[in-house]
């Protein structure tokens, strides 16, 4: 049952991450205007090759297959990196190796899709360029996506280093997950292997309190509470609710008095 739960969620995450590049308006923007920006310069011999209706189905499927994938495979190899405490220039390289495999997966199916054999001997050089791209992205992420918090009693916990960059935010909560931690922040979230006690160590510097014996909540989240079956649950900003176990009851009311 343990396998099976664990297998189950990685694979909701992994949707998930599939699915984030497309979540965000700007996100989603940027996407547009690349695949509009492509269609219309026509590179790799595609201008030639199709006409301009052509062109924008290519280049749109290229981006936002490439983008799906690729998000979602290196996000997956920087968390379990991350788990072990590898150096950035290992995981930077290890991310760009091993996320240009399915993205030029991707690229050759719709090679094929268009007419063109994948295995006319173009692989080994579209291997070449994706590993160059994803590294070029990898560090830019690195050096320009800090987290955009200017809160003065804030302290940067030391969780945040294995979050996925683009997931680095403010903490909103923690949860144990059978052998994993989910942690919840304003960017998104991210599936830890690690231990929860240990998690919420880590999360030290957002002032928090656990409310269950799987649940730790940030006081900065919190925007109410309620009753729901019978039990005390914690409201949050972004509408998710939190239990409030019976052993953890006081350690909340003091952190949280009622008004």
């Amino acid at each position: 049952m343990q396998p099976d739960f664990a297998n189950d969620v990685l694979l909701r995450h992994f949707a998930r991450d599939c699915a984030a590049p497309f979540v965000s308006r700007q996100t989603l923007a940027l996407l547009v205007t690349v695949a509009v920006f492509l269609a219309l310069i026509g590179p790799f011999g595609t201008y030639g090759a199709y006409a301009p209706a052509m062109r924008l189905l290519y280049w749109g499927m290229i981006v936002i297959g490439t983008a799906s994938i690729g998000h979602a495979t290196a996000t997956a190899i920087e968390r379990f990196l991350r788990c072990r405490n590898v150096p950035v220039f290992v995981e930077i390289f290890a991310v760009s190796a091993l996320t240009a495999i399915p993205v030029c997966l991707v690229v050759s199916l719709i090679w094929a899709l268009f007419g063109t054999n994948p295995l006319n001997g173009d692989m080994l050089p579209l291997y070449g360029q994706c590993v160059v791209a994803i590294g070029c992205l990898t560090v830019f992420f690195h050096i320009f996506a800090a987290p955009a918090i200017t809160t003065k009693e804030w302290s940067r916990p030391k969780l945040l280093d294995r979050l996925p960059l683009h997931t680095r935010g403010r903490i909103l909560r923690l949860t144990a997950r059978d052998h994993y931690v989910e942690v919840e922040t304003e960017r998104g979230s991210a599936l830890l292997a690690m231990r929860f006690r240990d998690a919420v160590s880590e999360a030290a510097g957002e002032k928090g309190v656990q409310t269950h014996r799987s649940h730790w909540v940030a006081l900065h989240a919190v925007t109410g509470r309620s009753r729901l079956n019978g039990r005390t649950v914690l409201l949050l900003k972004n509408g998710h609710e939190v239990p409030v176990g019976r052993t953890f009851r006081a350690a909340v009311e003091n952190r949280m008095p009622r008004k």
